[in-house]
């Protein structure tokens, strides 16, 4: 009965979390309204998702580790499945992190409080393991079952699958450490500056990770130098790190035994560890909230008058810096950009470039930041946005206004992208500032184009707004569809002509901008004095 019990309370813990971050969309309203059973339509998108990561997840895996079995090179293989691992790893620690977060800022469980109801402490955890966590395995389970299956070793599939369970496990543990540590309020009177460099600070080392992770991607002989060096037995102790050797090169009968031993004492260990630091988070989740003290308020700062648009500049960087994730949000740009960038840097010679190929690379960049960027930065308004509409402000104005912000991030991002290109990429100076030109133009395009679209589609009655908001991943399918129509035609049609004429560099830049701002100045012209726009 507990059991039972257990897998229903985890099940509507999800669906009541979800239904929180789907409520304000309007394609969520419409279908849900049309369906018999909200709770099941929930769970048949819940349902959906699971299958859509876990395909994404298994062609992710395939994708990189058959190359390796075709070639026969092994310690590529083992490099690349320890790599998937630590991938494994990094999403739970994110998963679960973000999942404690959520359950805590919507105050999921508040209500089982007056209930004379003893909760099960591991309900989170089901919920998480079986509806979030399980999806991460199908990133390395289908390179561990394949690589058994090519080599003829059932030891290979059976100590895998232990390792990825710990993995699992270790990233839901580490997960839940974060959030009891950062959890509790800190006392005392932070300034934004403080709140800001801590959150910098955050995501400084996020970036160094993802960096050293993109090295060893990138050129994965950088980890034989480390682990296939390391004398046995240290190469089969050390968590994590000693899964290459456990799973590919166990040719002895005390190598199998002391790596299959290892991995279930491990295992154990962090099953002891994720059952105690899970049962503090619950507790932290559960008990009452805490008052965090009177605010203080500066007047001589609240009676600073700006002007409306400096507001809202002011606002939208706040809001984007306030929080680490909002930050991490703003950054991921740079983990579209940086492979390339590291594959220029790390293998690509000295060379002289064409502008027109590297304006023609930088056009995904404007694309993924342009269609990202209009959501993030309606996104971050929250429940703010009833009082956002509150304000004597007409929303051409608010669309207006919302594009400083991200205008300013894009330019600096990019400015910082070409001068590192710089390093090995010659190129006449006047070439860098048409591309960087023309990206920020058609940047700008895109991003008033789908701000325009995305703000006439809150609700009228949503008090706040989240990425389902505007209708899950369709949104940002459509979105990424619009962008591309925006700023690739125009590249096209420039393109086109510069060939077969025989253009200069310049004037496909001269063609490229005059065509930006046309396209510009009718969107514009449909906007402020038609009303009407897509």
């Amino acid at each position: 009965m507990e059991i039972k019990q257990t897998l229903y309370l985890a099940r509507r813990l999800l669906i009541e979390e979800r239904y929180l971050a789907l409520k304000n969309s309007a394609s969520f309203t419409k279908r849900a309204n049309a369906a018999s059973d909200k709770s099941a339509y929930v769970m048949r998108y819940v349902n959906l998702s699971y299958a859509m990561t876990s395909i994404s997840f298994m062609l992710f895996s395939l994708v990189l580790v058959v190359p390796s079995l075709l070639s026969h090179h092994i310690f590529t293989l083992s490099n690349i499945v320890l790599i998937l691992y630590i991938y494994v790893l990094f999403i739970n620690v994110s998963n679960s992190l973000l999942f404690f977060v959520s359950i805590s800022i919507n105050h999921i469980l508040d209500p089982l409080r007056a209930l004379p109801l003893d909760l099960p402490q591991n309900v989170i955890a089901v919920s998480w393991f079986i509806y979030t966590g399980s999806s991460s395995l199908f990133a390395v389970m289908p390179a561990v079952f394949i690589a058994s299956a090519f080599y003829g070793n059932a030891y290979i599939a059976l100590l895998g699958f232990i390792w990825s369970l710990f993995t699992m496990l270790l990233g839901y543990t580490i997960g839940s450490l974060l959030f009891i540590i950062f959890s509790r309020r800190i006392l005392g009177k932070r300034t934004r500056s403080s709140i800001i460099i801590r959150n910098a600070g955050r995501v400084i080392f996020l970036i160094f990770v993802f960096v050293i992770f993109e090295i060893i991607l990138y050129n994965a002989d950088y980890v034989n130098i480390i682990v296939p060096n390391m004398a046995f037995p240290y190469s089969f102790v050390i968590p994590i790190i000693n899964i290459p050797k456990t799973l590919f090169y166990a040719d002895s009968l005390l190598k199998a035994f002391m790596g299959f031993s290892l991995s279930i004492l491990y295992l154990l260990f962090i099953i002891f560890s994720f059952t105690k630091l899970n049962s503090i988070a619950f507790s932290r989740l559960v008990e009452p909230m805490r008052s965090s003290g009177r605010a203080e308020v500066n007047l001589e700062r609240a009676e600073k008058i700006r002007k409306p648009y400096l507001s809202f500049f002011y606002k939208d960087i706040w809001l984007s810096s306030r929080k680490s994730q909002n930050l991490v949000l703003l950054i991921m740009p740079i983990f579209f950009v940086f492979p390339t960038v590291m594959s220029e840097l790390l293998y690509s010679p000295e060379i002289s470039v064409n502008p027109i190929s590297l304006y023609n690379v930088l056009i995904a960049f404007v694309v993924v930041v342009s269609s990202f960027y209009s959501i993030l930065f309606l996104v971050i308004e929250g429940n703010g946005i009833s009082f956002l509409r509150s304000l004597p402000v007409s929303p051409k104005n608010v669309i207006a206004w919302k594009l400083p912000a991200p205008f300013l991030i894009f330019a600096a991002i990019t400015s910082a992208m070409l001068i590192t290109l710089s390093i090995k990429i010659r190129m006449t100076p006047i070439y860098y500032f048409l591309v960087f030109f023309d990206t920020i133009l058609y940047f700008i395009i895109s991003l008033f184009f789908n701000v325009r679209r995305l703000y006439s589609k809150i609700p009228a009655s949503a008090d706040t707004i989240n990425f389902y908001s505007f209708g899950g991943q369709l949104a940002f399918m459509v979105t990424f569809f619009y962008s591309g129509l925006i700023v690739g035609f125009p590249d096209l049609l420039s393109f086109s002509l510069q060939y077969t004429y025989h253009l200069s560099y310049g004037l496909f830049f001269l063609l490229n901008t005059a065509i930006g701002i046309s396209v510009g100045s009718i969107l514009a012209y449909l906007y402020w004095f038609k009303k009407t726009m897509i």
